[in-house]
């Protein structure tokens, strides 16, 4: 995830929304006409696509935790160091938990509910 950064009154009021541009996107499935109001790596973004964008990163670096997680807890039981083990396999359930909280909240935004105050606490929360 990129550098985030709010936009002056001048870009936002004349930039639109450039959620077409996010990867996995399809222009014309994504084509959003709101104001932009921030800047997520390099595309003006409305709140709501800024948000989702963040959220999406978020879920990408819990899978980065998870895998590398699941790396050092092999390469540990390997060499028979079971109190680590222990230990990364907590971290996993805390990461895993992290993970499907961030997913829920995703869902929750692309459905239109919860999205203000209780979402947008979890995204700024992480990022």
């Amino acid at each position: 995830m990129g550098v985030n950064k709010e936009l002056g009154r001048e870009a936002r009021g004349r930039s639109r929304c450039q959620a077409s541009h996010l990867p996995g996107k399809s222009p014309s499935s994504s084509w959003c006409a709101e104001a932009a109001g921030e800047e997520v790596d390099g595309l003006l973004l409305c709140e709501g696509h800024a948000l989702e964008a963040k959220l999406e990163g978020q879920i990408g670096c819990w899978d980065e935790m998870l895998f590398h997680i699941e790396l050092w807890s092999e390469e540990a039981s390997r060499q028979n160091k079971t109190l680590i083990v222990e230990l990364l396999g907590a971290e996993r359930t805390k990461a895993k938990a992290a993970k499907q909280r961030v997913s829920e909240d995703l869902d929750a935004l692309r459905r239109g509910e919860a999205y203000g105050e209780q979402v947008t606490s979890v995204a700024r929360g992480f990022i």
